[in-house]
């Protein structure tokens, strides 16, 4: 089977290309500005600005994967909302495109998305709750989901906070790392609540909806906690001084995008169809602590 995985130099990418290759196939991993740091017989690694159609319908009909794994996008937040013909240019065009090649090309697509497609007035979303995103990086991914929604088979899986080591943008537990690591105290918000993802457990998640042929939304996220809980969870884990995360408010934060104030996922539905245990804090605090251990700094 090949495996084409867009956004490979991310975090989640990179988990996800990695899971890909354990289980033993072709993995064609796409990236641009960063490079992917994995060396292995059955990946090809191919560097293309995702933004240019023409090149990237040349590249997925040459190379005519039996599975799309779509995993790029905008995800800086403040950004989006800041320069959304950016967004939509780097988020929802090459969904549409790559969702017309998947029809074309019959080809399996699963597209990774977001606890912020949802308002976050309640919290506790399910698979077939109405979104309602309060942001410009919500609403894009919103619209990636509605271009694969178009094809008779696909998977669109929505995720939040994703963690762990690794490459990619420095996610919450990586900031929190390095900070507690040099005794240095970071705030933490005890008022907005997600449903924290470790990356590692999340490609294996997606792996089995890719071997499996599942079809639909799912939600493959951890336990729902608020950010300072998270940050607490985090140095207890590994050891640091908890003393050193202070308690902070949204109502202190200066952003340019609304967040959600609840935007915890339930993932019910999505447990009792996976066998793959993403949801649980002992394994995925435990996986942390393993990739801390080996110091996967990447």
């Amino acid at each position: 089977m090949k495996v084409l995985i867009t956004g490979a130099s991310s975090l989640p990418g990179f988990r996800t290309t990695l899971e890909a290759l354990k289980r033993g196939y072709e993995v064609v991993a796409l990236h641009y500005a960063n490079p992917i740091p994995i060396e292995h017989e059955n990946l090809r690694k191919i560097r293309i600005d995702i933004t240019d159609l023409k090149a990237l319908s040349g590249l997925v009909s040459s190379e005519k994967p039996d599975v799309l794994i779509h995993m790029a996008a905008l995800g800086d937040v403040e950004l989006c909302e800041r320069d959304k013909p950016l967004a939509w240019r780097v988020t929802v065009e090459p969904s549409i495109a790559l969702a017309r090649l998947s029809y074309e090309h019959s080809i399996f697509p699963v597209y990774l998305s977001t606890d912020y497609v949802f308002d976050g007035k309640v919290g506790g979303y399910t698979e077939d709750g109405p979104p309602n995103p309060v942001n410009y990086y919500g609403f894009v991914k919103l619209v990636g989901e509605v271009a694969f929604k178009t094809l008779a088979n696909h998977a669109i899986v929505r995720t939040s906070s994703i963690y762990g080591l690794g490459p990619g943008r420095i996610n919450f537990a990586k900031f929190l790392i390095e900070k507690l690591k040099r005794g240095e105290s970071v705030k933490a918000l005890v008022d907005q609540y997600t449903s924290p993802t470790q990356a590692r457990l999340l490609a294996e998640a997606v792996m089995e909806i890719v071997e499996r042929r599942l079809t639909g939304i799912f939600h493959v996220v951890g336990e729902k906690m608020s950010r300072y809980e998270f940050a607490v969870k985090v140095a207890r884990t590994l050891g640091f001084d908890e003393r050193l995360i202070e308690r902070a408010e949204m109502k202190d934060m200066k952003w340019v995008a609304r967040r959600p104030r609840d935007s915890s996922l339930n993932s019910e539905y999505t447990k009792g169809v996976l066998k793959t245990d993403f949801y649980s804090n002992a394994k995925a605090f435990s996986t942390l602590k393993e990739e801390y251990a080996r110091g996967e700094w990447v």
